[in-house]
C-alpha cells in the first residue's frame, strides 16, 4: 500500500497523498489504506492516513478530510491544561516576589552584621592597643 521512495512518483486516482503531520514528509497510499496508521518513513511518527471524502475525490482526487473525532474533548483537555499552566505560573510569580523580597531582606540584614562586626573589631583592635600599651608601661 505504501509506496517507498526509490519508487516512480506515479499516482493514481486510487491513490490518497497526504503529508506527515510532524515532519511535512508527502506519502502516497492506496484508497484501501484510509484510517489506517502507519509510520512515516522520514520521522517514524505515527500517521493515521486520512479519509477521502466522495464529494472532494469528484472534484480533487487528492483532497482529503481528516477525521475530526475527539477533536472537541482533546481542545477541552488543552484548554484547561492552559488553565492549570496559568495558575501554575500565577503561583510561581507569587512566589518569585516573595523570594525576592527576603533575599532583600537578608541582605539588609547581612549588610547590618557586616557593619556590626566591623565595629566589633576596630573595639577589639583599640582593646588590643590599649593591652599592649599597658604591658609596655607597667
Amino acid at each position: 500500500m505504501n509506496k517507498p521512495a526509490n519508487e516512480s512518483n506515479e499516482f493514481t486516482e486510487d491513490d490518497i497523498i497526504f503529508e506527515c503531520p510532524f515532519c511535512s514528509k508527502s506519502m502516497a497510499i492506496d484508497k484501501r489504506g484510509m484510517g489506517v496508521t502507519i509510520n512515516c518513513p522520514e520521522c517514524n511518527g505515527m500517521v493515521r492516513v486520512p479519509t477521502v471524502s466522495e464529494e472532494s475525490s469528484e472534484t480533487n482526487p487528492h483532497s482529503v478530510n481528516m477525521p475530526v473525532e475527539g477533536l472537541a474533548d482533546a481542545l477541552d483537555e488543552s484548554r484547561e491544561e492552559i488553565d492549570e499552566l496559568k495558575l501554575k505560573i500565577a503561583n510561581l510569580q507569587d512566589l518569585r516576589k516573595k523570594l525576592e523580597q527576603q533575599s532583600s531582606e537578608q541582605e539588609e540584614k547581612l549588610t547590618s552584621l557586616r557593619r556590626e562586626f566591623s565595629n566589633i573589631q576596630s573595639a577589639l583592635d583599640q582593646v588590643s592597643m590599649l593591652m599592649v600599651d599597658e604591658s609596655a608601661n607597667p
